[in-house]
């Protein structure tokens, strides 16, 4: 793989939220943005990849599985990505699509060292927003709807992360909502059974929700937040130079951090007024070293919490916070009020 290549699909990684860890060649030890460790061996060019140019670099066998990289890729090569027939990587504007899972970035350029594309495509496409529920969806939930019984003991992560992907994300076969979670089948499986006719299978196997409100509407009744103490900080700066020095302490101390609270809420709908923000981490973080003070809750500008649902990373959203990638709530942890 050229070196150029290399750097700009390192900067198309980074851009995404990804962490490279050890390179042998080109394979490459990865991070993804929800924490998961993966291996790749890439493979690309400088020009547009066409689904001819995947399958011959693509459905390839060998121990591990193929990263195609490249500026930009033609429809066909994108649906089968989509599909999880292979993995891609495009750096004009920044998109990955891992076991069919889709890691783009938001509010982030073209990274400057990027090969660029010389052909008559014209200029890179715009980059977009996470896509939004539908239309009017968290005001108007049903009044009365039978809910999954939960009798305490250990909490339903799985079975509450299965509906809030169906929400953000729309239908999936149990596989793919496996590989996103992290799960066996057997997990997603019983999760989707335990909604009953909250969410239904067609013939192809795809699951959806039967009708969206009704599912968010209980999901919002039964989910209890993500759980786990949290830890109060207090720095002069704005929430948004909170939210980045937080992140960058976090990301040094390999503690994954994901942005929750207002700064999330401001990614997810831009224009909203910055609040207090709140960071999950992976392991405790002492933010004493980026210059934070320990305060109690009630007075803290951030607030820190090692949280107990494991799935809140599967379902996260790369984005740029000042000017540095990062990783967000997705639309309904960020929208929740959750102690």
């Amino acid at each position: 793989m050229l070196n150029e290549v290399a750097a700009a699909s390192e900067a198309g990684l980074r851009a995404l939220g990804f962490r490279i860890g050890e390179r042998v060649g080109d394979s490459w030890a990865l991070i993804l943005p929800n924490a998961r460790p993966a291996r790749r061996t890439l493979r690309g060019d400088r020009g547009r990849i066409t689904l001819s140019e995947a399958r011959k670099r693509g459905d390839v066998g060998g121990a591990e599985r193929v990263l195609l990289v490249a500026p930009s890729a033609s429809p066909g090569v994108l649906d089968a990505a989509r599909l999880g027939r292979w993995d891609l990587l495009l750096w004009e504007a920044p998109l990955a699509l891992i076991n069919g899972v889709a890691y783009e970035a938001i509010g982030t350029g073209v990274p400057s060292d990027a090969p660029r594309r010389r052909d008559r495509l014209g200029q890179p496409a715009p980059l977009t927003q996470p896509a939004p529920l539908p239309a009017g969806l968290l005001e108007r939930l049903p009044a009365a709807e039978a809910l999954p019984s939960h009798t305490g003991g250990r909490p339903a992560w799985t079975r509450w992360a299965v509906a809030r992907l169906l929400l953000l994300r729309g239908g999936a076969p149990v596989g793919h909502l496996s590989d996103v979670l992290g799960v066996s089948r057997q997990a997603v499986s019983r999760a989707l059974t335990q909604w009953g006719a909250l969410v239904r299978r067609d013939g192809s196997g795809v699951w959806t929700a039967h009708d969206d409100a009704a599912l968010l509407g209980a999901w919002l009744a039964a989910y209890p937040g993500p759980g786990g103490r949290s830890e109060g900080w207090w720095h002069p700066l704005p929430p948004l130079g909170q939210a980045r020095a937080a992140a960058l302490l976090a990301q040094r101390a390999g503690a994954s951090a994901l942005l929750s609270g207002s700064v999330a809420r401001q990614v997810h709908t831009p224009g909203l007024e910055a609040g207090r923000v709140e960071v999950l981490l992976r392991t405790p973080v002492d933010l004493r070293a980026a210059g934070f003070e320990a305060v109690p809750v009630e007075r803290a500008s951030l607030l820190t919490r090692v949280p107990r649902d494991p799935t809140v990373w599967a379902t996260a959203v790369p984005a740029s916070v000042a000017g540095q990638p990062v990783v967000v709530a997705d639309r309904l942890l960020a929208d929740g009020n959750f102690s």
